[in-house]
């Protein structure tokens, strides 16, 4: 992870409407973590320097110029004090990117809507950056934004990257002066599977209220890991005010229910190369389909 405390946050654009959603949030991130802000065109067009078809009039550069300038531009507009770099790149895009990783504080995404389920999805260069990038990855999704709640969420495991993730959880709702919401989720007691029968026997009643007590007792047992697991940061952050949330059922559901009321949600994704799709976990992949808020997937450092 980048350390250096002049690193930018860096956004990919071109020209869509989903990286201009991509690039509103990162402007104003910027800001908050008083940060400059480099903007990232990254065209791959095999023989660039040859006109296309049917395009006579078409210039490669030129149209990365208007991509990069417009952007740019953008980026005053919604914060006009910002240090604003704009550059574009014709090389290869995920190569590109997780070049500009190596240098960034952050790196930002947009998401293209899936209408057909309601659902954003990285294409797959976007899941190989996000899987293999030196920084945290913030993929925005391509959704009206709302109103700021004032809250960021972070999904608690207890392990290393899920540690990662709690760390710049912390962070971030540091500077931006919101209430952090740490959530783990656990697996409840399949019940009732073939209904309940309509009078209960006192023996059934009896084994319902002992399995009643043994999920109290298996949440309290959750909600002191989780206390245990962001002790730390917590020390080290004392302002932050924290929500400790202990939520019983799928951890996607869990997770994406809980982000409709927060502005950002913050997971940790392993990314040990290979099959990016895979490697980033089916938790981490599937709340970047379906958080109705952007969300930062975090690695934890390299040993």
């Amino acid at each position: 992870m980048v350390h250096n405390t002049d690193a930018p946050v860096a956004v990919a654009v071109n020209g869509t409407l989903a990286s201009e959603r991509a690039l509103d949030w990162a402007a104003h991130d910027a800001r908050l973590r008083d940060r400059g802000l480099r903007v990232v065109y990254a065209f791959d067009w095999p023989m660039y320097h040859a006109r296309p078809r049917g395009l006579p009039e078409f210039d490669v550069d030129a149209f990365a110029r208007r991509v990069v300038e417009g952007a740019r531009r953008r980026a005053l507009r919604q914060v006009p004090d910002l240090l604003v770099e704009a550059v574009h790149i014709t090389a290869d895009r995920g190569a590109t990117l997780l070049r500009e990783s190596q240098k960034a504080h952050s790196l930002v995404l947009g998401a293209h809507r899936m209408t057909a389920m309601d659902a954003v999805l990285p294409e797959s260069t976007a899941l190989e950056v996000i899987v293999s990038a030196s920084c945290p990855v913030v993929v925005v999704p391509d959704r009206e934004p709302g109103p700021s709640t004032g809250r960021v969420l972070v999904g608690v495991d207890g392990s290393a990257t899920s540690q990662a993730a709690v760390a710049w959880a912390f962070a971030t709702a540091d500077v931006r002066g919101a209430v952090l919401r740490a959530m783990t989720v656990r697996k409840g007691l399949l019940r009732e599977r073939f209904g309940r029968p309509e009078k209960p026997s006192r023996a059934g009643a009896r084994a319902g209220e002992a399995e009643e007590a043994k999920e109290a007792a298996a949440v309290e047992e959750a909600r002191r890991r989780l206390s245990g697991w962001i002790a730390d940061e917590r020390a080290r952050r004392p302002d932050v005010r924290v929500e400790e949330v202990v939520e019983t059922g799928h951890p996607v559901e869990a997770l994406c229910n809980a982000a409709e009321a927060c502005d950002l949600m913050v997971v940790g994704s392993h990314g040990r190369g290979g099959f990016a799709g895979m490697l980033l976990g089916s938790v981490s992949r599937n709340v970047i389909s379906h958080s109705p808020c952007p969300v930062t997937v975090v690695r934890a450092p390299r040993p």
